[in-house]
């Protein structure tokens, strides 16, 4: 009877304790769909003109760029963001607006953004959101160099109407690709990055400030470096037998590294013997933190997740790696120096000056080759499955970031798909969808570089979704009441066993 009893009160126990845990769940920052989003905010209607992405890789997607749907919630005093889709590895933009407060805007004015304060260099400079985006010479000048004073995405936005009823007060900008040269000695590396601004700060008595926030250097959010080999012909991020008998079957060949050209000359031969001896028991899991720096490029011979190298000490999945992360683990790894101030003025090594001063998780899986397809038309709605869609861009910020917005009120969120230099907008909305054509080129007969003339109202319905702020949120990493009183249960049902 006693067993029967302390197996009643065992299972009565876990049950409590698992329904605490569920009470809670917070949604993983992976990139991935997670239960606790609940239904879709919107789901898209317009099959993607920046492209279709067909890989199946969760960096390297295949060359394309889409929102196939969009979730949200706030809980815990987080607004939690998923978005369904594909951001194409060629520095496209993922541009979301947050109208989360009184006052805002409800067209992007360059004249005035010109006084907002970009934070940089261990102080507060004139200077534009993303200027490495926008600069001169291919859009990688540094903040500091020519032309990129107050030239920044949001002034590459400028003219910019959203519809009726929506104002921004913050703006969060994320994208990834293969930045090079960031040693000055030509490497490359994977990078995610994002920026954020906010647009107005009269307690300051500026107009607003903009921080590049920090990165992230493999998929998923995973924080860790992606190391790999060219002598790994399978490939599976290992170097061993398997590759030498690789190479040994198509010596003299022509072709690609999967068939055993490590040195990329386009002809299987003895130099590429040479660099598999070299590397022989490569493993990508253990490699050295300071391998040379990797970039999986190769769409149709890598796969990324073999190339998942060591993982980052005290970093959790979703967080931003920046400049105070750098400082405090000095020649870590070569990739960390991305994130530091500049040295120079001409910023040789690309630094970008990073700092997360808003604590913004994110991650992003690029995998997706569902959803919406690349094919026209674009005026009828899509044959595709985006509501099935399961990976894509994912991103957290706290209420405390977007200016607390109060209980029982919502947060409303513009989505889009941008290029690289934020001045050319895709069809691809969060909201109702625009069933058009893209919208940041030349359909107003009247494109100069900028989105002067680009007019939400233009389209029927709203490009934005609401997301609810619970009556009473809970703050962050706290127990909401419900799980409180379940893992009370949980304890008073183990309570008398204990005792016996």
């Amino acid at each position: 009877m006693k067993t029967h009893k302390f197996l009643l009160s065992a299972l009565a126990a876990i049950s409590a304790a698992a329904l605490a845990a569920q009470a809670w769940a917070v949604p993983l920052m992976d990139g991935s769909r997670d239960a606790e989003y609940g239904a879709p905010l919107s789901v898209q209607t317009t099959n993607t003109q920046f492209g279709d992405a067909q890989n199946g890789d969760p960096v390297n997607g295949g060359g394309g760029s889409e929102i196939d749907a969009v979730y949200a919630k706030v809980t815990g005093g987080r607004l939690y963001v998923f978005v369904a889709g594909n951001l194409e590895t060629n520095f496209n933009k993922l541009d979301v607006f947050f109208d989360s407060s009184a006052g805002g805007v409800n067209t992007i004015d360059s004249a005035t953004l010109d006084g907002l304060q970009n934070v940089h260099n261990n102080g507060v400079q004139p200077g534009g959101v993303d200027p490495f985006s926008v600069g001169t010479n291919g859009g990688l000048q540094p903040p500091y160099g020519p032309n990129t004073e107050n030239n920044g995405a949001l002034q590459r936005m400028n003219g910019l109407t959203f519809d009726t009823g929506f104002n921004a007060d913050y703006y969060l900008t994320i994208t990834h690709g293969f930045e090079g040269n960031i040693d000055g000695a030509g490497s490359t590396l994977y990078a995610a990055t994002a920026h954020y601004a906010k647009l107005s700060d009269p307690a300051n008595s500026v107009v607003g400030f903009g921080q590049s926030l920090g990165m992230q250097l493999a998929p998923q959010g995973l924080p860790n470096v992606l190391r790999g080999s060219t002598a790994d012909f399978e490939p599976n991020g290992v170097v061993d037998g398997k590759d030498f008998l690789i190479w040994q079957q198509n010596v003299g060949a022509s072709g690609n590294r999967k068939i055993g050209d490590a040195s990329g000359n386009g002809t299987v031969g003895a130099e590429d013997l040479a660099t598999w001896q070299s590397a022989y028991g490569f493993n990508h899991e253990t490699a050295s933190y300071n391998a040379n720096f990797f970039a999986p490029q190769s769409p149709g011979v890598d796969n990324s997740l073999a190339l998942i190298g060591p993982s980052l000490p005290g970093l959790s999945q979703g967080q931003l790696i920046d400049k105070t992360y750098a400082a405090a683990h000095p020649g870590l790894t070569p990739e960390l120096n991305f994130v530091m101030a500049p040295t120079t003025p001409d910023n040789p090594e690309n630094h970008r000056d990073m700092q997360n001063t808003v604590d913004l998780q994110m991650a992003i899986d690029n995998s997706n080759t569902a959803g919406v397809t690349g094919a026209s038309p674009y005026t009828t709605p899509t044959s595709g499955n985006p509501a099935d869609v399961a990976t894509g861009i994912e991103f957290s910020l706290p209420l405390t970031a977007l200016g607390n917005p109060a209980s029982t009120s919502q947060v409303k969120l513009f989505l889009a798909v941008n290029g690289g230099n934020h001045a050319f907008l895709s069809n691809q909305f969060a909201g109702d969808g625009i069933l058009d054509a893209n919208v940041g080129g030349d359909e107003f007969g009247n494109f100069t570089g900028d989105l002067h003339f680009v007019n939400l109202n233009d389209y029927a319905g709203n490009q934005f979704v609401s997301v609810p702020v619970p009556s009473v949120p809970a703050a962050a990493g706290v127990p909401e009441p419900t799980s409180i009183v379940l893992l009370s249960l949980a304890l008073a049902g183990l309570a008398p066993n204990r005792r016996r």
